[in-house]
Parts: C-alpha cells; structure tokens; sequence
C-alpha cells in the first residue's frame, strides 16, 4: 500500500488536473522580452552577414570574435575527447597495476 493511500488522500485522475502557465508578477517581462528579440536580431544579423545599425569596423570585429570563440570551442572540445581517451587508458593500465 503507498504512503498516499495509507493517509487516505483521494487520488485525481490526471485528466482533471488543470495545467496554467506561469506568468511574471511583473511589468519587467515586456522590456526582458524586447531585450531577448535585439539581442536575437543582432545574432541573425551576424550570421547573415547584414549588421544593420551597426558600424562596419565594429561588425568585422564582432564577426572576427566569433571566429576565433567558433575556434576555441574546437579546440576545447578536442582537448576534452583527448583527456577522456588518455584517462580511459589510464584506468585500464592502474587495474593492470592494482590486480
């Protein structure tokens, strides 16, 4: 017998459970949301080539970031596969050892 049964609370069947959706307390959800929608076109502009309202000298400098941070994440995830690799042979040698 479960714990809800033994304390005799009525159980619902999940169809009469009403789903509401959360919303924020505060007026601050419209300028988050605005934020979130520039912040969002700047990245589509970025990967269209098209920075619109932003200078050029700063639109090769954000797209050259982008670069080089696409380049660090290869080298990073590269670096951890390695790792990986390197302490699963490890493991195996340090059984050999111990046994």
């Amino acid at each position: 017998m479960s714990l809800v049964n033994s304390l005799q609370i009525p159980l619902l069947p999940e169809s009469s459970l009403q789903r509401i959706a959360p919303e924020p307390k505060s007026g601050v959800s419209g300028v988050f949301s605005s934020v979130l929608e520039g912040v969002g076109d700047a990245i589509g502009g970025v990967a269209g080539g098209a920075m619109g309202g932003i200078n050029g000298e700063f639109a090769a400098m954000i797209n050259e970031q982008i670069k080089w941070q696409m380049q660090m994440q290869k080298v990073s995830m590269l670096s951890n596969v390695e790792k990986s690799k390197h302490e699963t042979q490890m493991a195996a040698i340090r059984n050999i050892r111990a046994g």
